[in-house]
C-alpha cells in the first residue's frame, strides 16, 4: 500500500501502543529476589516476540512471560509465576500492559485528525479497552471503547480471520483500504495477509529478516508507509 492512502489502521495493543510497565516488572522480580534494569524491559519485549516467532510457538500469555523472563535473563519457575501473577488483572489489580510505546498517542491522534479510522485489534483476556483507558491510552487519544476489538469478546484470536473481520466491521472498510500494524509475525502479520489487509511489521530493533512485508521501527513510520 505504499504510496497510498489507508482509510483505515488497525494496531495491536500489546508491544505495539503499549509495553509491560517497567516499574511494575522490576519491582515484581525484585520481590523473588531477582534484580534487573527497569529500562532493559522493553527491548527484552521485543526479544521475547522474536522468539516466540522463530519458534512458531503460539503467542499465547504462559509462553510469553517465559519468553520474556528469558530475555530479562531471569529464566526461574519463581520469576515467571511473579510476572504471570502480575499478569492477570484479577489478581493483582495493576496493569502490566501500561506503558505507552514511544509516540503512540501521538501517532494515533495524527492518524485521526488525517480522517483515518483506528481500531485496536488485540489478542487478550477481555480487559483490554478497561487497560487502554486505565493506562490513559484511550483518553489521550479520543478513541471510543467500541474502537477496541477485544478476541475474548469476539470470540476469535490472531491470527484467525474472524477478529480482522470484526475491525473491518468496525471501520467499515474493505481490506485492501486497511493495514495492520503489530509486533508478531506470527499473529500480526499471518492474520492480516490472511483477509487481504497490508502488515506492517513493528520492529523497534530490525531482528525480522523478511522481506516479504514492510516494516517500521516506530509507530511514526506507519504515516510514511500509508501516505
Amino acid at each position: 500500500m505504499s504510496g497510498r492512502r489507508a482509510r483505515a489502521v488497525f494496531l495491536d495493543a500489546g508491544g505495539t501502543i503499549v509495553l509491560p510497565e517497567r516499574g511494575l516488572v522490576a519491582k515484581a522480580l525484585m520481590g523473588e529476589g531477582i534484580e534487573i534494569d527497569p529500562a532493559a524491559v522493553p527491548s527484552a519485549h521485543y526479544a521475547a516476540v522474536r522468539a516466540l516467532d522463530r519458534e512458531h510457538v503460539p503467542g499465547g500469555p504462559d509462553s510469553y512471560i517465559e519468553a520474556l523472563c528469558v530475555a530479562l535473563g531471569a529464566s526461574t519457575a519463581s520469576a515467571v509465576a511473579a510476572l504471570s501473577t502480575l499478569a492477570d488483572r484479577n489478581q493483582s489489580g495493576k496493569v502490566l500492559w501500561s506503558e505507552p510505546t514511544p509516540s503512540a498517542v501521538e501517532t494515533i491522534t495524527a492518524l485521526r485528525r488525517a480522517g483515518i479510522a483506528v481500531v485496536i485489534v488485540t489478542n487478550s483476556d477481555g480487559h483490554a479497552a478497561e487497560n487502554l483507558r486505565d493506562a490513559g491510552i484511550l483518553r489521550a487519544t479520543g478513541l471510543a471503547a467500541e474502537s477496541v476489538v477485544d478476541s475474548v469478546l469476539v470470540g476469535s484470536a490472531k491470527p484467525d480471520e474472524r477478529i480482522f473481520e470484526v475491525a473491518l466491521e468496525r471501520a467499515g472498510v474493505r481490506p485492501g483500504d486497511a493495514v495492520h500494524v503489530g509486533d508478531m509475525v506470527s499473529t500480526d502479520v499471518a492474520g492480516a495477509e490472511r483477509v487481504g489487509i497490508t502488515p506492517i511489521h513493528l520492529d523497534p530493533h530490525r531482528r525480522c529478516p523478511s522481506g516479504q512485508h514492510l516494516h517500521v521501527r516506530s509507530l511514526r513510520g506507519i504515516l510514511a508507509q500509508i501516505a
